[in-house]
């Protein structure tokens, strides 16, 4: 695979998540998401840190409008959403089920532009992190194999490679210590892979890690749950 049929690395920003969204409107395809947070425990009596976790498995039929995600840790609690696009059933920690009506933070949002990468995420109070990540500077380091596809390798690395209008229109360096993104874009322009590392200089929150795996593209099935037929009704 040559290099040549990838973007070059300033072509790295939005527009390749928007292509990515356009590309997955089309097929079928799973996200796995995974989310730690690391942050620093001020009162003498306890730890010096505390670790947040949280991983979430997205399934998607776009063209049937049917989603089911699974989600386990801190942020997302344990539990499992299935839509169909006009509905959502929802099944919690407890067993309990029910069912309502498709709410603005729906499995995924199909009155966003952006709804095809967000996700769940799109109500996350730290997503200020993702834009961040994403209007950093790259450099390409190379084709390598993704799950078995050719895919083109961009990285960020260092403060100086954010852009000082995520910091406050300060330096990044006043305001993060270290940073990292990682980035495997394949020939289709189809995003195999995102992560990114944050590390605070002077925060109670210490360290945020993210990272988006995409898999089965095109031979994701989505089918509603056994537990969604017992759901009640919910607000």
């Amino acid at each position: 695979m040559s290099p040549d049929e990838f973007p070059n690395a300033s072509a790295i920003d939005q527009s390749v998540f928007d292509r990515h969204a356009t590309m997955m409107a089309n097929t079928s395809f799973t996200l796995s998401t995974e989310k730690n947070r690391t942050d620093r425990v001020l009162h003498p009596s306890e730890k010096d840190v505390r670790h947040m976790n949280d991983t979430s498995r997205f399934l998607a039929e776009p063209s049937n409008s049917q989603y089911l995600v699974h989600t386990t840790g801190y942020f997302s609690g344990n539990g499992s959403t299935y839509s169909n696009g006009s509905a959502e059933y929802v099944l919690f920690e407890d067993d309990r089920t029910t069912v309502r009506e498709l709410s603005p933070a729906s499995v995924f949002n199909e009155s966003s532009d952006r709804y095809l990468w967000r996700g769940l995420f799109s109500n996350d109070s730290m997503r200020q992190l993702d834009h961040a990540a994403i209007d950093a500077t790259y450099q390409r380091e190379g084709v390598e194999t993704f799950q078995g596809v050719p895919v083109m390798r961009y990285e960020a690395t260092g403060v100086d490679a954010l852009s000082d209008s995520w910091a406050g229109g300060e330096n990044a360096s006043s305001t993060y210590e270290e940073f990292a993104a990682t980035l495997l874009l394949d020939e289709d322009g189809v995003i195999r892979h995102y992560e990114y590392e944050f590390v605070w200089a002077e925060s109670t929150t210490r360290r945020i890690t993210q990272s988006y795996t995409l898999s089965d593209v095109g031979s994701t099935d989505v089918e509603k749950p056994d537990w969604a037929g017992d759901a009640t009704s919910g607000s």
